[in-house]
């Protein structure tokens, strides 16, 4: 990838707002090469004839729309450019989009990982033909149980769409498991129930993390910008952050068998930004291929945790769902009236009312017997913020500045209750980033 750099930064460059419930149809093609694209009405009236355009006029002659569909041949280009298709009678009407990539040498992919498809959306498939990536598709789900297709002796990559995966986690996983396979799914409405708005969202590299860390040493002359995005509580690694949400995440799973294999989620839109600035392909392209590589080195989901206050039994899970389910999830015989044997992570929240006793923070109480315990490797979570922090002097709390200058203590002054999608998603992130083990809780 060129070495080209803006901040990796993902942040909102316009106020939000809704996407339309139908939005045009991209088809992906070489030079030369025919494709196929639906048209639809317009105001009620068939559209009979199209036209390409791009740089603001019209490119070509007007193609004959037959039974609702337009045979279209990709004019000759010299770099990506990308046409959109009009109503001849018009040429206002949009019907769809064409992105034209120059005839070039397939992409030297498939030697050392497999790549499968099911269910993919139609702009995937079209733009991995158009790219030269070798990959084997099939219409659903069902169709992998068809044949022989996993090469055992490759790591592989399974593309799934969201139609496919049903929105369903628990899908992806179970796939993951049955065929060892590495999962990337492509949606933008993961959730039936996201409760955050579409946005206007600028990519350029700071906010890269995981295996896609290396990318923030980058400058992007011009980075992508999608129309955009989720939430349910779960082990989530970020691979490219947002302000609110990830926009990629990996989802950590409890299986076994598939702790090498890595499942992955991206929220965004691709098919908006392909074809249309370089960095949006090469950063697809290296979420393909870090996805492919699996993950042999992450260690189970089993770090040792003590929850100092409040008692786990007063952890209600509409007001603390993330904490609810690391409680839930907390390692058998680890409880927080007892200290655990090797105790690796302590929690205090103080978020809501009332606020904890007096004894809590006098020389003898329990948070006192933890403070030659914590470091940068035994960190002190605290969620929250009290007047009764003052008088715990060793945790060198900035409180007006909002600020915890000693090693291994790490303050969340956040005080609402519930939190926010924001406050949660950090929260999951951050446990995951200890190995606490989170389970969905589901509402009753």
């Amino acid at each position: 990838m060129k070495a080209h750099i803006y901040l990796l930064a993902i942040w909102l460059v316009a106020a939000p707002t809704v996407l339309p419930a139908d939005e045009l149809p991209v088809v992906f093609a070489l030079s030369g090469q025919k494709v196929t694209l639906s048209v639809g009405d317009s105001d009620g009236k068939a559209i009979t004839a199209v036209t390409l355009w791009t740089f603001g006029r019209p490119w070509g002659e007007p193609v004959e729309v037959k039974s609702g569909v337009v045979e279209i041949t990709a004019p000759k280009v010299r770099m990506p450019v990308v046409f959109r298709v009009k109503a001849t009678d018009d040429g206002k009407t949009a019907a769809g989009e064409v992105v034209v990539y120059p005839a070039r040498p397939p992409m030297p992919w498939g030697k050392n990982a497999q790549f499968v498809a099911a269910g993919t959306p139609d702009w995937f498939n079209s733009w991995s033909k158009t790219v030269g990536l070798p990959v084997t598709t099939f219409s659903d789900l069902k169709s992998l149980g068809i044949g022989n297709w996993r090469m055992r002796e490759k790591p592989a990559l399974l593309v799934v769409g969201e139609k496919a995966a049903k929105n369903d986690i628990a899908t992806l996983g179970r796939l993951a498991a049955a065929y060892q396979i590495n999962v990337l799914a492509l949606t933008t409405d993961w959730f039936a129930n996201n409760e955050t708005a579409y946005r206007k969202i600028l990519i350029s590299p700071k906010q890269a993390l995981g295996p896609l860390a290396d990318l923030q040493g980058q400058t992007w002359p011009l980075p992508p910008v999608f129309s955009q995005h989720v939430l349910r509580i779960l082990n989530r690694q970020t691979w490219l952050d947002g302000p609110e949400h990830p926009f990629v995440e990996e989802i950590l799973g409890r299986r076994q068998e598939t702790e090498s294999l890595r499942t992955v989620i991206s929220y965004l839109p691709w098919q908006q930004q392909l074809g249309r600035t370089e960095m949006a392909d090469e950063l697809f392209l290296r979420l393909l291929a870090e996805t492919a590589k699996g993950d042999q080195k992450h260690p189970p989901l089993a770090g040792h945790w003590r929850l100092l206050y409040p008692m786990a039994r007063d952890i209600n899970n509409d007001n603390r769902p993330v904490l609810a389910a690391a409680t839930k999830a907390m390692v058998e015989g680890v409880e927080n009236e007892t200290e655990p044997t090797q105790a690796q992570i302590y929690v205090l929240d103080l978020r809501g009312t009332p606020s904890p006793p007096s004894e809590y923070f006098d020389g003898a109480s329990v948070l006192k017997t933890v403070e030659s315990r914590i470091n940068v490797r035994s960190p002190l979570l605290i969620l929250g913020d009290d007047p009764a922090l003052d008088a715990w002097k060793w945790l060198k709390l900035d409180r007006s500045h909002r600020q915890s200058p000693r090693p291994g203590v790490i303050w969340r002054p956040d005080d609402s209750l519930p939190p926010s999608i924001d406050s949660q998603l950090r929260l999951m992130q951050l446990f995951t980033e200890w190995n606490i083990s989170l389970e969905t809780i589901s509402p009753e």
